[in-house]
């Protein structure tokens, strides 16, 4: 089985780490490098809890910044595990995606209480803010990162595709999606995609693919990477998208 890891460092190597402890040895090939600004200079007062909407963020912040105390709401179980590691004493976990990190901020949290700071990137999947402030909460954002494109695929990845065997790719948001198509046409691969399986966090991540000539597309049934990673290893659980050609 040949299994491309599409997203950036660090998160690529967890991945990987994961698909080995499945009996996969993948190839890392990252579409997207992280860049971390250098400060991030925000005031917390009247901040009632901090939000992470993936591990960079906790990575963004983690050196940057002292505080350890406030609250911690985070995506999922990986992202709050960063959080745990970072120090911060009380994290919360939605273990879905931003619709279910906003139902559960709205649960435990009280707008009355403060505002609540989302520290992200400069480009964002879902309308967090939208939701919290439809439920009366302010919202502000800390930007601690971006995501800049490389310029070419690794070529062991390009090779693995060109040989025509049956490639499973691995996308982590649709921004992913969208560099990694980019980037098949900058190469001339979209003859040798119908042999190409694309898995995605989630059946938006996979959207830019849509009608590309993927031999499939196929989301994990939570948005969460255990379950991305078991798409692999129990094949027949698959729910394809049925609409990647």
């Amino acid at each position: 089985m040949t299994v491309l890891v599409t997203r950036g460092w660090p998160g690529a190597e967890r991945t990987a780490k994961g698909l080995r402890e499945r009996g996969i040895d993948p190839i890392i090939a990252p579409v997207l490098d992280i860049n971390f600004r250098a400060r991030i200079d925000v005031d917390l007062t009247d901040v009632q809890a901090l939000v992470f909407t993936s591990g960079n963020g906790v990575r963004a912040w983690g050196p940057r910044r002292p505080e350890r105390d406030l609250p911690v709401f985070a995506v999922g179980g990986n992202t709050a595990s960063d959080a745990r590691k970072a120090g911060f004493r009380k994290v919360f976990s939605a273990d879905g995606d931003v619709k279910d990190l906003a139902a559960l901020i709205k649960r435990k949290l009280k707008p009355e209480q403060g505002a609540i700071l989302h520290v992200r990137g400069i480009q964002i999947a879902g309308n967090l803010s939208g939701e919290l402030k439809a439920a009366g909460f302010r919202v502000r954002e800390a930007i601690g990162y971006g995501a800049v494109a490389v310029d070419a695929l690794r070529e062991d990845a390009i090779a693995a595709i060109l040989c025509g065997a049956q490639v499973q790719v691995l996308i982590h948001s649709a921004r992913g999606a969208k560099t990694f198509l980019d980037l098949a046409r900058k190469f001339g691969l979209q003859p040798w995609l119908k042999s190409v399986t694309a898995y995605g966090i989630s059946a938006n991540a996979l959207k830019p693919l849509e009608n590309a000539g993927f031999a499939d597309l196929v989301p994990a049934p939570q948005p969460n990477e255990e379950a991305l990673l078991d798409l692999l290893v129990h094949p027949m659980e698959l729910a394809p998208l049925g609409n990647a050609s």
